[in-house]
């Protein structure tokens, strides 16, 4: 059940968490972008100085005993040495990563469509907005983070909600076609925003698993956003994220992975004026890794949320 903790204007209470989330105070108007010049070196700096991490660097390979692979069943880094067996890239997917139903339409497919909709409009010149509503917003009026001079990018949210800690599970179900929905984004220009509240610690073992589930490849602009301690909440971070970045669609299991306004509704229908968001830059979706296929098969992807 959608927890009925308080009307959302006690939101206007919230402190903002950090100097990046109060840059956005002033975007108040509703910001479209067209096609111009944007400087990625420096968005991807000031997200990583917000504390995301850098999914892009290459493998490096070990001069001693043949090339390094990161694993996201051992942890670590695992070695591998001349004469053994090494699994190929398909075989090891099929090991540890097997699709979701495979006669099952590919989740993420309005998600991406969507996205590369707007990056066509962007290179045609046309104005695009943002799918992150402002701080505070009013709902009455709702409004979004400016997206003027700032490259294209997409949040996806790994958490599950009918799950607990994923990143444990010896084997992960990845979604239909979401790794080569992904290759599109990034081919158009998008970069790949992974959010999560599972602490900045698991970095390194969530990063080999997104390696390992073909969901991250090196040399791409793909960053992974976890909590960052203290008062971090998952809403900062995508605040964070949208003041470097033009976020032009979102992808979660719940609504409230579009914006924590839904944590304080009574019920997630009284934000009707932001039913037109649904299909038009927030996407309701099953997590990208999953640990139980046949709850993930049968998974409700509509707009609306069974209440428990």
């Amino acid at each position: 059940m959608i927890k009925t903790v308080r009307p959302y204007f006690a939101l206007a209470s919230l402190p903002l968490l950090s100097g990046c989330v109060a840059a956005l105070l002033p975007l108040a108007a509703l910001g479209t972008i067209g096609k111009g010049e944007v400087d990625r070196r420096a968005a991807k700096r000031d997200l990583i100085a917000a504390g995301a991490v850098d999914l892009s660097p290459a493998l490096k390979t070990s001069a001693i005993a043949g090339d390094v692979e990161f694993t996201g069943q051992g942890g670590g880094l695992d070695t591998v040495n001349a004469g053994e067996e090494v699994l190929s890239d398909r075989d090891y997917l099929s090991r540890f990563f097997k699709p979701v139903n495979r006669q099952r339409a590919m989740p993420y497919a309005g998600f991406t469509s969507y996205a590369l909709a707007q990056s066509a409009k962007f290179e045609a010149g046309e104005g695009i907005q943002s799918a992150v509503l402002i701080p505070r917003v009013a709902l009455e009026k709702p409004e979004k983070v400016d997206c003027a001079g700032k490259p294209l990018a997409v949040l996806i949210d790994l958490d599950d909600q009918n799950a607990g800690n994923w990143t444990v599970s010896e084997t992960l179900y990845r979604q239909n076609g979401l790794a080569e929905a992904l290759d599109e984004l990034r081919a158009a220009k998008i970069s790949v925003i992974w959010l999560s509240d599972q602490p900045a610690e698991s970095s390194d073992r969530i990063s080999a698993i997104l390696k390992d589930a073909g969901l991250s490849v090196s040399e791409a602009d793909d960053f992974l956003f976890l909590d960052r301690g203290g008062d971090d909440r998952k809403q900062a971070r995508r605040w964070d994220a949208a003041r470097t970045y033009c976020i032009v669609a979102m992808a979660g299991d719940k609504r409230a992975d579009f914006d924590e306004l839904y944590d304080y509704l009574r019920h997630p229908d009284g934000a009707v004026t932001l039913e037109h968001m649904y299909g038009a830059g927030w996407f309701i979706a099953p997590p990208p890794l999953v640990t139980q296929p046949d709850e993930a098969a049968t998974a409700d992807i509509s707009m609306k949320e069974d209440d428990e």
